[in-house]
This record gives structure tokens, sequence and C-alpha cells, in this order.
């Protein structure tokens, strides 16, 4: 009696690791799902919505099939503010890149803010969560500002900088890709 007890609680044992085996394999490699198309990490990016200084609605998908330097900063953010003059020089120097930047932020600081710095590229304001979102969707998994990423016509990400930019850096980088050539 006592044995067969024991070998009937051993036979749950085991038929529990077998399920829970199982399930984490058809978890793993769910052909019981149907299957689902991943996503560019880009397509967020190009599906949002953000407002310019005069809080007008400006869609990102207006910047599909270009080349962007897309950068994420915020009025309070020191090195953010100590790259804006490289970038307005950047955006003057290379018309093949469209640099765009992208403010975490709330209008008025903004406002305010580029009266002492102007920006003299692309810019837009989003709210901090949907500004955030957006970042981590692009690769900003340390949750840094400034946050740089450059996107080719087909909304691949070639490359990610976290923090503040060198210019000379950027520029000598910027020299190396071929932006006639999609990949």
């Amino acid at each position: 009696m006592k044995n067969s007890k024991l070998k009937f609680i051993f036979l749950l044992f085991l038929i529990g690791c077998i399920s829970i085996l199982t399930g984490a394999y058809l978890n793993k490699n769910s052909f019981f799902t149907p299957n689902i198309i991943k996503k560019e990490p880009t397509e967020i990016f190009y599906a949002s919505i953000g407002a310019n200084i005069n809080n007008q609605n400006i869609s990102l998908s207006k910047y599909r099939k270009e080349w962007l330097l897309v950068n994420f900063w915020a009025t309070w953010c020191a090195p953010c503010k100590e790259e804006i003059p490289d970038l307005n020089i950047l955006s003057n120097e290379n018309k093949k890149i469209r640099l765009i930047g992208i403010a975490i932020d709330e209008i008025k600081a903004v406002k305010k803010f580029i009266t002492k710095i102007p920006i003299n590229y692309d810019s837009l304001i989003f709210n901090d969560i949907k500004g955030v979102e957006i970042s981590k969707s692009l690769g900003n998994t340390r949750g840094v500002l400034p946050f740089t990423v450059l996107i080719n016509p087909n909304g691949k990400i070639i490359n990610i900088i976290y923090g503040k930019t060198n210019i000379t850096d950027l520029r000598d980088y910027l020299n190396t890709v071929k932006l006639d050539t999609v990949k």
C-alpha cells in the first residue's frame, strides 16, 4: 500500500514535470498559434504623431524613405543642450540626411529653450510617456538622453549612439555610410 502511494506521487510529479517542459517548449516554439509578423523597430516611430513648436500635429510617417538621424533630447538634459549647436552645424552641412530632434518634454519648456539655443532642423515634441516609448522602440534600452539613431530609407536602424554625440566622430562616421545605397 505504501509502495503504491509512492508510485502514484512519483507518477504525478513526473506528469507535472513533463507538462511544464511541454508548455515551455510550445511557448518558445509556438507552432499552435498563428504566425505574428514581427514589425520593424521603426514601425512605432513611423506610426507616431508629434507636435511641432506651434503645437501642430506632425506625423513621423512623412519621413519614410529618407535617411534620418533622429536625436532624442530634453530641455533639462545638460549633454543634450551641449550637442544642439553641433547638430545645427551637421544639419547645415549634410543635406543627404534629415536630422530630426525629438524633445521628450513639454511644448512650453521647448519654446522657452529655443529662445536661448535655437534648433535649425526639424524638431518635434512628445510627452514623456510617448517619447520614451518611441526611444525604447528604436533601441534605447538604457533609457538615456541624448539618444541618437541613424535610420536608412528602408526603415532599418543602421547605428545607435547613447549619450552626447561628438561632431567630429559623427561627421567621420557619416562619411563612411554609403547614403546612395540602401540595404
